[in-house]
């Protein structure tokens, strides 16, 4: 008698490679395989990128714009003084 052995392989993408078109046509798809972990990468004619979540690590800085031109408006107007950037240290 011969016995078979079926070995069934979960299908999984170790890497996806893109174009700009198509992401455009799958954003949300394609981020959500990114942040599953899948490595996603985009071809377009302006160079490579590969397409990664955002980590605990990594920061984003938000600032209201409306918040900020009505400051630099009131700096124009003589309402408040903001600092001169060569006075500014880091």
């Amino acid at each position: 008698m011969v016995s078979k052995i079926v070995i069934l392989i979960k299908k999984e993408f170790i890497m996806q490679v893109v174009s700009a078109r198509e992401f455009r046509a799958n954003q949300t798809k394609i981020l959500t395989a990114a942040r599953k972990g899948q490595t996603v990468m985009l071809t377009s004619r302006v160079g490579n990128f590969k397409i990664v979540p955002i980590s605990n690590d990594d920061t984003i800085v938000e600032r209201d714009l409306r918040a900020s031109m009505e400051e630099v408006k009131a700096h124009l107007e003589g309402k408040i003084n903001l600092p001169n950037a060569r006075d500014i240290e880091f």
